[in-house]
């Protein structure tokens, strides 16, 4: 894949606030939902905080294809629920030692 291809990260905690929603939100039955955080990361990036970046991507690759591939539409789930990310990007999580 391309390094500069996004990928969410989402937390166990927002996972475990998203099912408790879900559950407890009337009218959803049948519904699809995606689980997200806010702030998609790169591969890159996610490669680069354990220091494997360089050894793992090609710098010369260009620009990746769709920018946008990986990024999740999680609007449905805030507008239907109320759902906001407790632990809103990796980074969050890295500053907080709660990985």
């Amino acid at each position: 894949m391309h390094s500069g291809s996004r990928m969410h990260m989402v937390h166990h905690l927002d996972v475990a606030q998203a099912l408790i929603l879900l559950l407890t939100t009337e009218g959803l039955g049948g519904e699809i939902f995606n689980v997200a955080d806010d702030s998609p990361i790169t591969l890159y990036e996610l490669a680069n905080s354990v220091g494997k970046a360089a050894e793992t991507f090609d710098e010369t690759e260009g620009p990746p294809n769709d920018p946008f591939k990986g990024v999740q539409y999680i609007s449905k789930l805030r507008s239907k629920t109320g759902f906001r990310p407790l632990v809103p990007s990796y980074y969050v999580a890295s500053d907080l030692d709660n990985l």
